[in-house]
């Protein structure tokens, strides 16, 4: 049993070793052939280096990449780096990795984005978005094919969308959890604005979603804002524009 424990230490030890010594460019240089990623400007180990610009088949470019091996992270079953990046002239940093059984995981995620940056990376059609976005994911985790899990936080501040006019959201706060069916759950409020704002997303089994969000126009709300809650959501007696839906996430994606 000893022995077999200081066989395991001893590889661990190698592959630390490798990955601090093993040069960054031939090997980005093979993922830039054989991925839909064009990584420019490396420099340094797979331990720790650097890339000056990433940029990925849809267009989206990451500047000024850094990244730093945590070898501790062997020892828990996971291959894990700290990445310090750029993205539209926002820092962002977070651990990314995966584990030896092939999940894969971001944490302590920091990240900032204009709302209208957010919608043209979404490709929303007649939708103008105003405010910034902040994003705080303490934990997010996933396999290939399977909804995700997250824990976090999603901030808009100064929120506003418009469309044949402009409706101000105030500042919306979205909660990321993992619900009782152990699927991703998402609480949403907002404080201030044209619109008040209160509901939750979820995901559910069987790569479904379900949406219930109540709407009620403040006192500034005009009569088009209301007249366009109409055109999406159920109005009910109390003056509440009510929001439900629910589907397969193949008819969203």
């Amino acid at each position: 049993m000893r022995k077999r424990h200081y066989i395991i230490i001893a590889v661990l030890s190698y592959l630390v070793l490798l990955v601090a010594t093993i040069p960054a460019r031939p090997v980005v240089d093979l993922i830039s052939k054989n991925a839909p990623v064009n990584i420019q400007g490396v420099s340094g180990t797979l331990w720790s280096g650097k890339a000056l610009l990433i940029n990925t088949s849809n267009n989206i470019k990451i500047d000024k990449t850094e990244w730093s091996f945590r070898p501790w992270k062997l020892f828990l079953g996971d291959v894990a780096a700290e990445i310090n990046a750029e993205f539209l002239g926002n820092d962002i940093s977070a651990e990314l990795g995966t584990s030896f059984l092939g999940r894969f995981f971001v944490n302590d995620l920091y990240a900032k984005v204009s709302a209208q940056q957010a919608a043209e990376l979404a490709k929303l059609p007649l939708v103008q978005l105003s405010g910034t976005i902040s994003l705080a994911i303490e934990s997010a985790q996933w396999k290939q094919g399977e909804p995700p899990l997250a824990d976090g936080e999603i901030r808009w501040t100064d929120a506003a969308v418009t469309i044949a006019e402009t409706a101000s959201l105030g500042n919306v706060t979205i909660i990321l959890s993992e619900s009782d069916q152990q699927q991703l759950y998402a609480d949403i409020k907002n404080q201030g604005g044209d619109i008040r704002v209160n509901g939750n997303a979820e995901l559910l089994p069987a790569k479904k979603y379900a949406l219930d969000i109540k709407l009620l126009p403040a006192a500034s709300a005009s009569n088009n804002i209301k007249q366009s809650l109409g055109m999406f959501a159920q109005r009910q007696n109390n003056g509440e524009y009510v929001l439900k839906k629910s589907g397969s996430l193949e008819q969203i994606m």
